[in-house]
């Protein structure tokens, strides 16, 4: 199509209208030295064309957007998609078989090795092999480092600065950070979730491929030779345990504070906390990360009137340096002790249970709720008809492995109402990750 736009319209024409039996050969070998001269222009200014869009392109990272997140997020999510359409069908086999398995092998290896911990201990720095491997307080042979950073350089883990040169990463001297959590998190997928994924095509043939519903006969289960769900692993194993709570505790602190997306002010406003009643009760909480955003926004809140609930083995490990917020160990499966509360707050706990089981936690809040008064406050995710994003559809099928589902707007209705509930309103992030689900008893 190109080709043709450029020719001028009298040889277009020509070479158009003209039967092959007319065409003779002098003439047709103007049109051959034409075409060929015009085969050159075009290949002139598509490497111009893809030069100077390639140089466009290296331009761009997150420091040229001046802190625009939305920006940021829709270049990423362009970049992707324009990735996604260059990339061949072999390419993309490849890619899905080969590359991405060992890239994070590779990782997993040096972060086991403490390479990223010491190179960020020594500062960083341009660093040759040998340097490496000797900085690194186990015994690696530089030959097999070679090997995984020239691997990870391909992957912009780390930077070839040279021949066997590499420069770190923002991203490499992060997982040398201990204060990042991202070494710990990354371990999720050792700990949990890539044997899981394995095994999921042959446990969907052994159920007939039906959509997993059971809690208590999930693929997490039927993968591990404990035979144990999720929580049951975490809790007899704390290695297993601290890479959950790592993750969960970074993407936390990634995520959009949810203040900034839903009306706190308003819900304060029509708060009584005169009697001492709770403000916000933050259900399986963790480390009360979303409590901590609401006290940045409502600083003046009493003392107490923000519970933090989770398990013990959670629990023993927060650290909060405030008297606004109250810790309680809770099990959502029990009735909810805190009663007549302004708002109870659910984020990213009901996306790991089957309908069935969220519709029981709900009624076990529901009970404690005060009619025309209480608010339950589920920050999920929220499946659009379409347009759904990576994150959102991953973790839908990660779920699914646990027998869990993320859901639509019309299913979080249904088992709302099954509970008692009824939707309010939805408050989207404004990310393309997640929406706050205001609701009330029905």
């Amino acid at each position: 199509m190109l080709r043709a736009r450029l020719l001028p319209f009298g040889l277009w024409t020509l070479e158009m209208r003209m039967k092959p039996r007319t065409i003779h050969s002098q003439a047709l070998r103007k049109i051959l030295s034409y075409s060929t001269l015009q085969n050159i222009v075009v290949d002139s200014i598509m490497g111009s064309y893809t030069a100077n869009l390639v140089e466009t392109l290296d331009a761009v990272d997150a420091s040229t957007l001046d802190g625009d997140d939305a920006s940021r997020l829709q270049l990423a999510m362009a970049a992707r998609k324009l990735f996604h359409k260059l990339e061949t069908k072999e390419e993309k086999t490849i890619r899905l078989a080969i590359e991405e398995p060992v890239v994070f092998s590779a990782i997993q290896a040096l972060i086991d090795v403490g390479l990223w911990e010491d190179w960020t201990g020594v500062g960083g720095g341009e660093k040759t092999i040998e340097d490496l491997a000797t900085i690194t307080k186990k015994d690696i042979d530089p030959e097999l480092l070679r090997h995984l950073l020239r691997l990870l350089a391909t992957n912009h883990v780390v930077l070839e600065a040279g021949e066997d040169r590499y420069a770190p990463t923002a991203f490499s001297l992060s997982m040398g950070d201990k204060s990042t959590l991202v070494a710990p998190a990354l371990r999720i997928r050792t700990d949990h979730i890539a044997q899981c994924a394995h095994h999921f095509p042959e446990f969907l043939a052994d159920t007939n491929y039906r959509k997993p519903l059971d809690d208590n006969a999930s693929c997490y289960i039927d993968t591990f030779p404990e035979k144990k769900n999720f929580w049951q692993r975490c809790k007899a194993n704390p290695m297993h345990q601290e890479s959950f709570s790592s993750f969960m505790l970074l993407w936390g602190k990634h995520k959009r504070p949810w203040p900034q997306f839903y009306d706190t002010k308003a819900l304060l406003e029509g708060a009584d906390l005169s009697d001492g009643s709770a403000f916000i009760v933050d259900i399986g909480g963790h480390h009360g990360v979303d409590l901590l955003r609401v006290l940045d926004e409502h600083p003046d809140v009493p003392a107490g009137s923000l519970v933090l609930e989770d398990l013990p083995e959670v629990i023993t490990s927060v650290s909060l340096a405030t008297d606004k917020i109250k810790v309680i160990e809770h099990s959502f499966f029990e009735p909810q002790p805190v009663k007549g509360s302004r708002a109870y707050y659910l984020h990213a706990v009901l996306h790991d249970w089957s309908d069935k089981v969220s519709i029981e936690i709900l009624k076990n809040v529901a009970a404690a709720m005060k009619p025309g008064y209480s608010k339950v406050l589920i920050h999920d995710i929220v499946l659009p008809a379409t347009g759904t994003t990576c994150y959102q559809a991953a973790l839908d099928c990660l779920v699914m492995q646990a027998s869990a589902n993320e859901r639509t707007e019309a299913v979080w209705n249904k088992v709302l109402a099954e509970a008692g509930l009824k939707l309010l309103k939805l408050w989207p992030d404004g990310r393309g990750y997640e929406s706050l689900i205001e609701a009330e008893l029905a």
